[in-house]
């Protein structure tokens, strides 16, 4: 699901991009940094899973910090505004573990997310001059999760295999500081707080297939909210008369 809507949105994302080097009054991005992500939802399900094993294994990773790549293409206005679209990517996960000298158990439970969107900055000359900025994106976010269980007994061995998807969307607002490096190279650093609003895990292309909390009864949903942090290097494309 994530691939079909990549492609889409890289197809658009070229034309878009084609237009605006023509007009020559852009800047084009590729940035990281780190982000912190909430996913109470699937942290509940973890325990869960724990509560109803006949033996406790060991949460030894709880969705931790993790880069955040992103790129963009913005679209510079004479004074106070930029806007132009960017997609940004991540991932976290989770295991459950537990082995001994009969066997070994382990639970992998890793999330992908893929983040289209647009961004409009303001400030005094966003992409310009030199300052503080102030920025706010939004759009849609495409999430994966692909849980991996693995029991071994002896010289028996079991893995199960199951992926699910989730959609949904995003606004984040933050600010940034830039910094003309060269004449055309800048860079960004930004700090920003991701308020998403995602749908619950289904199987992919049967939305009907949700998957639930079997104690709260509570849909599974990814939770990529929390802080992000970053910075980004931009080349400018502009017209000597701007």
């Amino acid at each position: 699901m994530i691939l079909k809507y990549s492609k889409i949105y890289l197809i658009i994302a070229l034309m878009i991009l084609t237009t605006a080097l023509k007009a020559q009054n852009i800047l084009v991005g590729a940035g990281i940094g780190g982000g912190t992500f909430e996913m109470n939802s699937i942290k509940d399900y973890n325990q869960t899973i724990v509560e109803l094993l006949p033996f406790k294994p060991v949460l030894t990773d709880n969705f931790p910090p993790f880069f955040i790549y992103k790129a963009e293409v913005l679209y510079c206005f004479p004074k106070i505004l930029a806007v132009g679209f960017n997609f940004h990517t991540t991932s976290t996960g989770s295991r459950l573990a537990l082995s001994d000298y009969s066997g070994s158990f382990e639970h992998d439970n890793v999330q992908k997310g893929l983040f289209p969107g647009v961004k409009i900055m303001l400030g005094k000359a966003p992409g310009k001059s030199n300052g503080l900025n102030f920025l706010l994106e939004g759009g849609a976010a495409f999430s994966t999760m692909d849980i991996e269980r693995v029991f071994k007994l002896a010289d028996e061995s079991q893995t199960d295999q199951i992926d699910y998807t989730a959609q949904g969307f995003f606004v984040q607002p933050g600010i940034c500081y830039f910094r003309n490096i060269y004449s055309n190279v800048k860079l960004c650093a930004n700090v920003s707080y991701y308020y998403g609003f995602e749908k619950g895990y289904h199987l992919p292309n049967e939305k009907d297939q949700k998957l639930f909390n079997s104690e709260s009864g509570k849909p599974i949903k990814p939770q990529w909210d929390g802080i992000r942090l970053g910075i980004t290097a931009y080349w400018s494309f502009r017209n000597n008369a701007n």
